[in-house]
């Protein structure tokens, strides 16, 4: 990836009962996306994952128009202590094996349950899958949760104080940070080179509306992305009330990101 990609995750068209993947690949392409992010039970439910057919999804995603996965999802490393959170870590690397034989170069995850003793057990956890993931051609972009191990500016420095390898970085989750009156444009700035992922989301308050339709500032953060020379997925997640609406608002997120994307 050498410039800013947009990608459609499935998160933006899932609406149960459908199947998001389904849904992505049925709305995605006619949207104009080329490149998609898979998440959805299957990638966060620890385990599940080693059943997915990997080659059948490829050959699916081709078949639609979808060239490229930008990024895969997992399960959080949890938290209740130092042996379950590197015990966990094992379910996580099968979905880097998945991405792996996706083609797929990212994965992401929230943090687990926010515990009073801070980062001890998470931190654990990411030493183990750094080792596990060396000589792996995939990076780690940590996406912040409202009540997670990943929340805030705090959170981060204290990982990166950490854990000094390249392969672990951040995804800027707008929706996220804005719930939780994070100063993401700042958080940019200050890890212009841990920046590997941007989940946007627009909001009013707490909550997810239509792209564009809310209080996130998102010509302000093309305008911050461009200035760290950020390339890179700029993947479209969704939680809207009204989730019938959510092709015709994936679509019109597609049009308004790419006209911001080319006049920025």
């Amino acid at each position: 990836m050498n410039e800013i990609i947009l990608s459609c995750t499935t998160c933006a068209l899932r609406n149960p009962p459908l199947d998001e993947i389904a849904e992505t690949f049925k709305n995605a392409p006619k949207a104009g996306y080329t490149y998609w992010g898979l998440a959805g039970p299957i990638t966060w439910t620890p385990g599940l994952i080693r059943w997915l057919d990997t080659e059948k999804l490829q050959c699916q995603a081709a078949e639609v128009g979808l060239k490229g996965l930008t990024e895969v999802y997992a399960s959080p490393i949890s938290t209740d202590s130092v042996e379950v959170a590197e015990s966990s870590v094992d379910a996580l690397l099968l979905n880097v094996e998945a991405a792996i034989k996706l083609k797929c170069p990212l994965i992401v995850f929230s943090g687990g349950k926010r515990q009073v003793t801070g980062l001890v057990n998470t931190l654990a956890g990411l030493d183990k899958l750094v080792k596990a993931i060396a000589d792996l051609p995939v990076k780690v972009a940590l996406e912040p949760h409202v009540g997670s191990q990943f929340q805030d500016e705090t959170d981060y420095a204290e990982i990166f104080a950490h854990i000094s390898t390249k392969q672990i970085g951040i995804t800027i989750d707008t929706g996220h940070f804005h719930v939780a009156g994070v100063d993401w444009k700042a958080l940019i700035r200050k890890y212009p080179d841990r920046i590997y992922n941007v989940h946007v989301k627009d909001h009013i308050g707490p909550q997810s509306v239509p792209i564009g339709d809310g209080e996130v500032d998102i010509p302000g953060l093309i305008h911050e992305l461009r200035a760290i020379d950020y390339h890179g997925p700029l993947a479209v997640e969704l939680e809207v009330e009204d989730l019938e609406n959510l092709p015709r608002y994936v679509a019109n997120a597609y049009h308004y990101l790419s006209s911001l994307i080319h006049t920025q």
